[in-house]
């Protein structure tokens, strides 16, 4: 399938929708532009035994695929004193509401799953989320914009929130 297709709602016997859980990503009422590949831009981590600012960790790049279906991969790259880090992901992803959740297979074949909230601006063709959110205030938040429209200029609050223009 083609990155950017709308999915039907699958149908089970006699024409009742398929449980959420079942259905594709794409039956979330998402515009079919969401689904795609995006770039990272911002990369902030927000830890409170640290101090109230966030680390702004410069540099950061890759890019994450949305399909259309649930699937999903990331190849995230964050620059380090000893080189870069790679976090490279393929799995699934689900939506419900606000709320998306990633799910891959560790390197010991057990699945890992972490989530939180995102925000989808077509006008900025951005996506911003908010994940791993803990008690006492730690997350990360990630600005990603869509893949080849790196050169609109936008700005990523701290709080995830996109502004164009600047």
């Amino acid at each position: 399938m083609a990155s950017g297709q709308a999915v039907a709602p699958q149908k089970m016997p006699g024409g009742a929708a398929a449980p959420a859980a079942s259905r594709p990503v794409a039956a979330t009422g998402l515009p079919a532009k969401f689904f795609g590949t995006y770039t990272y831009m911002v990369y902030l981590v927000y830890d409170p035994a640290h101090g109230q600012k966030p680390t702004n960790t410069r540099g950061v790049s890759g890019t994450l695929a949305l399909g259309a279906a649930g699937s999903y991969e990331k190849k995230l790259q964050i620059p380090g004193p000893y080189g870069n880090y790679h976090f490279d992901e393929t799995g699934r992803y689900t939506i419900k509401g606000r709320n998306i959740e990633f799910t891959y297979t560790n390197s010991k074949g057990k699945p890992v799953t972490y989530g939180g909230t995102f925000s989808y601006s077509a006008p900025a063709l951005s996506l911003s989320m908010i994940l791993n959110q803990d008690a006492n205030g730690g997350r990360e938040v990630f600005g990603l914009v869509v893949k080849g429209s790196e050169s609109v200029k936008r700005t990523f609050n701290d709080d995830g929130t996109v502004k164009l223009g600047s």
